[in-house]
C-alpha cells in the first residue's frame, strides 16, 4: 500500500489535532441563525474563544489532511491536495467573520446603550446573513466544498491503493467537518482520527510479515 509511513509524531499529529477541536467545538454556543445578537450576547466570550480555537485548528487539519495523501498516487490523491488549499484559505476567512467579527460587534452591542442596541442587532443580523461572508454565504460554502471534495476524493485515493473499507468510510465521513458546530462537526473529525488509526494499524499489519519473512542467502 502507498501510504505515509505513519511514524509516532505524524500518529500523534493526525489523530490529536482533529480529537483535540472535537473537544472545542462541543463549548460551541448554539446559535439562531434570525436571532445571533440575542442568543450571543451572554455567550460572546465563549464564542470567541471557540472561534480563536477553529482558526487554528483549520491550518492544522488541512495539514493533517496533506499529510495523509501527500504520497499518495494517482489523480483523486492530486485533487484531494489540491482542495486543500481553498479549504484553509476561504473556511478561515469565513470564520474570522461569522467568528471573531460578529463576536467583536456583540461585545460592542452590550456596551452599548440600550437605546442603540436594536440597530446594533440588526447590523449584526445583516453581517451574519451577508450573501458573500455570511452564513450561508459564497465563501464560507466554496470552503466547505473544497473540504469535502478533499476528504472524499481521498477516500477513493486510499481505497485504489487497497485501504480498509472501514478507513475509507471513516475519511469520507469526516466530510461532516464542513458543519463545525456541534454535532455533526466533531462527529466528522471523530471519524478522521479513527480514519488515521485504522490505516496505521493496517499498514503495520501489511509489513509484520514482511518484516518476519527469513532472510534466504543464495548456495555457495
Amino acid at each position: 500500500m502507498h501510504s505515509p509511513r505513519f511514524t509516532r509524531p505524524l500518529l500523534a499529529f493526525a489523530i490529536g489535532v482533529p480529537l483535540a477541536w472535537a473537544v472545542l467545538l462541543w463549548f460551541h454556543p448554539d446559535v439562531d441563525p434570525n436571532h445571533v445578537y440575542r442568543d450571543l450576547r451572554d455567550e460572546v466570550t465563549t464564542y470567541q474563544i471557540v472561534h480563536v480555537g477553529t482558526l487554528i485548528f483549520i491550518g492544522l487539519i488541512g495539514a493533517a489532511l496533506y499529510l495523509l495523501v501527500r504520497d499518495l498516487p494517482g489523480t483523486a490523491a492530486r485533487i484531494s491536495r489540491l482542495a486543500i488549499g481553498p479549504f484553509v484559505v476561504l473556511y478561515a476567512a469565513y470564520e474570522a467573520v461569522i467568528g471573531l467579527a460578529i463576536g467583536a460587534l456583540v461585545q460592542h452591542a452590550n456596551d452599548a446603550p440600550v437605546s442603540q442596541q436594536p440597530a446594533l442587532a440588526d447590523a449584526i443580523q445583516s453581517l451574519g446573513t451577508n450573501v458573500i461572508v455570511g452564513d450561508p454565504g459564497i465563501v464560507g460554502s466554496v470552503g466547505a466544498l473544497a473540504w469535502i471534495v478533499a476528504t472524499i476524493v481521498a477516500a477513493v485515493a486510499y481505497r485504489r491503493v487497497g485501504a480498509p473499507v472501514l478507513a475509507t468510510v471513516l475519511l469520507g465521513l469526516s466530510f461532516l467537518v464542513a458543519s463545525h458546530p456541534p454535532p455533526l462537526g466533531p462527529i466528522g473529525l471523530v471519524c478522521f482520527a479513527g480514519a488515521v488509526a485504522v490505516l496505521a494499524r493496517h499498514e503495520r499489519a501489511s509489513a509484520a510479515p514482511t518484516a518476519a519473512s527469513p532472510i534466504v542467502r543464495p548456495a555457495t
